[in-house]
């Protein structure tokens, strides 16, 4: 048992491992029992064959899984992976720390599963699924609901100005209808910056008030 336990520690300390933090911490509490001469449970000696299963799975690849495997899930995978590494609490963390370290491996389908296929990943995939609402070179302006988006300094800086859009990203960070981000170029200077499509709009050019000349007030 103490080598069977051996063999998931080591395989819980390689780049992109499949194995959890919770079960890495488990088998190292294992094995300190196993040293002290104690005998495992039957629960336990069951989390360590999940375990052992999975990795072998992992090892010798998932034919079936790999067979389905297509430029569109490879680009939802992406997608997602992204979206949760620019998270802060980032999420699934583990998931995301193979994918890095494994950039050309297929993921496991249990992997793909978790990270791609719940609803908010899935909300940001629908958005960047779409053709961009404004293409490079539009000329747009931010709405008003904007300023709960950037800074307060950019804001004024940018509101009621032409804007033009250098690049309609394939990058999200939140999964809100509009969620896909803009790369965007002030018209009165050379500033740029990123804010989310809900959050401009087509440029409409703003009516000045005007005074009559013969106008005198009271």
């Amino acid at each position: 048992m103490k080598k069977r336990v051996q063999v998931l520690l080591e395989a819980a300390h390689q780049p992109g491992a499949i194995i959890s933090r919770w079960e890495s911490e488990f088998f190292d509490s294992v094995m300190k029992q196993l040293e002290r001469g104690r005998t495992l449970s039957p629960a336990q000696v069951a989390i360590i064959d999940k375990a052992e299963a999975k990795v072998k799975k992992f090892k010798e690849g998932d034919v079936e899984w790999e067979s389905q495997w297509s430029g569109e899930k490879l680009w939802a995978w992406n997608v997602a992976v992204d979206y949760y590494n620019s998270t802060p609490e980032r999420y699934f963390g583990l998931i995301l720390d193979w994918a890095i370290a494994n950039p050309s491996l297929i993921p496991p389908q249990h992997f793909y599963k978790k990270l791609v296929e719940n609803k908010y990943a899935q909300k940001i995939i629908k958005g960047l699924s779409t053709d961009p609402k404004y293409p490079a070179g539009s000329a747009v302006m931010l709405r008003a609901n904007a300023r709960q988006a950037l800074p307060y300094s950019e804001y004024y800086d940018f509101n009621n100005k032409l804007l033009f859009v250098i690049d309609p990203t394939n990058r999200a960070v939140t999964p809100a209808k509009g969620c896909r981000i803009y790369s965007i170029l002030s018209s009165d200077s050379a500033k740029t910056f990123e804010v989310e499509e809900r959050f401009i709009k087509k440029y409409k050019k703003i009516k000045q008030q005007t005074i009559d000349d013969d106008y005198v007030p009271f």
